[in-house]
């Protein structure tokens, strides 16, 4: 299977579980193996900031 394949399997898993599942049909320890493998094959950028860094960028954007 390729790269791109299996990235929109694990997308549209993963979509069914936050749209779509019911509370007896959701499986948390599946929605993490899913996010862990998404994570390996198409891992995201580091931030440029660190979460505090973030958070006082966004209180002083709205204090202006």
């Amino acid at each position: 299977m390729s790269k791109s394949k299996e990235i929109r399997l694990l997308k549209d898993r993963l979509d069914y579980y936050t749209m779509e599942a019911e509370d007896d049909q959701f499986d948390a320890e599946e929605v993490i193996r899913l996010l862990k493998r998404l994570d390996e094959l198409e891992p995201l950028p580091e931030p440029d900031m660190s979460a505090e860094e973030s958070l006082e960028a966004l209180w002083i954007k709205k204090r202006m």
